[in-house]
């Protein structure tokens, strides 16, 4: 049921590479953070966090359903989805230099837990990664697809919780880090988009390798 050391390494690294990158999510923690200390960027984290929750969920029910019913159209999501991320890495490694303005806003907190999660569950681009980014890490010949699904989705959202936690606790050092000049964040955003790219590509070859090692 739990799928193979190697291809977690791979998702967890990937996850980290999808989620340090600065992003509007990232950069609202950071400035929750800023406005009113660490207790409102942890709290912002923690709705984004929430809202990955039900995307995860919904995103597991649907795709082991389409699997159910046509493991073609499952590969035909499987690879929709890989062209998906390379475009999604495209658009990271030519993402303009991140810039953190200041909100001196004092919204309370409960505000900033629900807003945060409403925020996510309402992104339609949070759905569409998860459907893009889930299957290609599931290995369909098991029968726990659907647990396999579910393990992704809770390492990623330890993964999210780690890295936005950290943002909104450190959040003063890290926008220092990011506002001087679009050096630190252009890299980042290079680095992390190359990487996506290299993971949009890397599925498909692998699963044609595979392909024709068994013919």
């Amino acid at each position: 049921m739990f799928p193979e050391t190697s291809t977690i390494l791979l998702f967890m690294t990937s996850a980290f590479m999808l989620t340090i990158a600065p992003g509007p999510d990232i950069i609202y923690v950071a400035m929750r953070g800023l406005a009113q200390g660490w207790k409102a960027g942890l709290i912002a984290a923690l709705g984004l966090v929430t809202g990955i929750f039900v995307h995860i969920i919904l995103a597991a029910l649907g795709l082991s359903a389409v699997l159910a019913s046509s493991p073609l159209l499952f590969a035909a999501v499987k690879y929709a989805g890989a062209a998906y991320l390379l475009y999604i890495g495209w658009q990271i490694f030519n993402a303009p230099p991140v810039t953190i303005g200041r909100d001196d806003t004092q919204p309370p907190l409960g505000h900033i837990f629900r807003q945060t999660i409403f925020m996510n569950i309402l992104n339609p681009k949070v759905a569409l990664f998860f459907l893009a980014f889930l299957p290609q890490f599931v290995d369909t010949t098991s029968e726990f697809v659907t647990e396999q699904f579910v393990i992704f989705g809770f390492l990623f959202q330890l993964n999210a919780l780690l890295i936005m936690g950290s943002v909104g606790l450190f959040s003063g050092a890290i926008t220092a880090q990011l506002g001087r000049g679009s050096g630190n964040s252009r890299w980042l955003t290079r680095i992390a988009g190359g990487f996506v790219m290299s993971l949009g590509a890397l599925i498909p070859i692998r699963d044609i390798w595979e392909h024709l090692n068994q013919s």
